[in-house]
């Protein structure tokens, strides 16, 4: 789960000025709170890991720059304490990330994700830290919902990756996943943990076959030009697609075998 403050989706308090103070005490890129030092630094290392493969495989950069403002992820022990500081239970997403602006900057990250269960690495660690690094690149705008879902969904564990693709093939075979121009025009998560559920397995197979059919360079390109091009016109220049319904027949031929992860 993503936010923005200042700019879209969930409402999502969070002080800056905690957020730099709690950060600043620590090396590297993000700092780890709410659990004991050894696990924090294994969840550290993990995510700065994670970090590095999301700059590479999705922005093209190999050596990103050091981020001033470090991440600072908050690992809760209970749903209690989860959905206190999100605002809401961890029902349908065992994470969430919020990140402020000042002009073109990233001024704070957080992470929110349920450290509860029997590894030491959060099961929603490396989903989060995606959106952090898109919000890198997409400093005007967010990414449109369905692509920084689904492109968070591609660095979930295999385990979770199945299940996002049975939910869409469940869907798909009964008829009730979604048009592509509506997945397209969502702006925000639907309503009811099923239609989340598919709306997650969804986009990641329509980022997955994007991908496939270029690159992750070529989508991101894309995604830029959605918000001045439009939908249409960017399709056209960047995968030969001259409409929303062109994308539609296209994928008809999609599968879940079409994958990009980062494990």
């Amino acid at each position: 789960m993503h936010s923005r403050l200042g700019q879209s989706v969930f409402a999502f308090f969070l002080s800056l000025g905690v957020a730099t103070i709690a950060a600043a005490d620590a090396p590297g890129n993000v700092v780890v709170r709410g659990t004991s030092p050894a696990r924090a630094g294994e969840i550290a290392a993990f995510a700065e890991r994670t970090r590095d493969d999301a700059f590479q495989r999705l922005l093209g950069i190999d050596r990103p720059g050091r981020w001033t403002a470090r991440c600072v992820i908050h690992v809760h022990a209970t749903p209690d304490s989860f959905a206190a500081a999100v605002g809401m239970p961890p029902i349908g997403s065992r994470g969430a990330t919020s990140i402020d602006f000042a002009g073109d900057a990233v001024a704070s990250r957080r992470n929110d994700v349920m450290g509860d269960g029997a590894d030491v690495i959060p099961d929603a660690l490396a989903h989060e830290i995606v959106h952090v690094v898109l919000a890198d690149h997409f400093v005007h705008a967010p990414p449109p919902r369905w692509a920084d879902e689904g492109l968070a969904v591609l660095f979930d564990d295999s385990e979770k990756q199945c299940g996002h693709e049975e939910d869409f093939r469940v869907a798909a075979g009964q008829g009730v996943a979604f048009s592509t121009a509506d997945l397209l025009a969502l702006e925000e998560l639907p309503t009811g943990t099923r239609r989340q559920q598919v709306f997650y397995g969804q986009s990641a197979a329509l980022v997955r076959w994007l991908i496939n059919r270029r690159d992750a360079t070529t989508l991101i390109r894309f995604l830029d030009d959605v918000e001045t091009l439009g939908p249409a016109n960017a399709l056209a220049q960047h995968y030969g697609l001259h409409s929303i319904a062109a994308l539609e027949s296209a994928w008809k031929e999609v599968t879940p075998d079409n994958s990009l992860s980062a494990k």
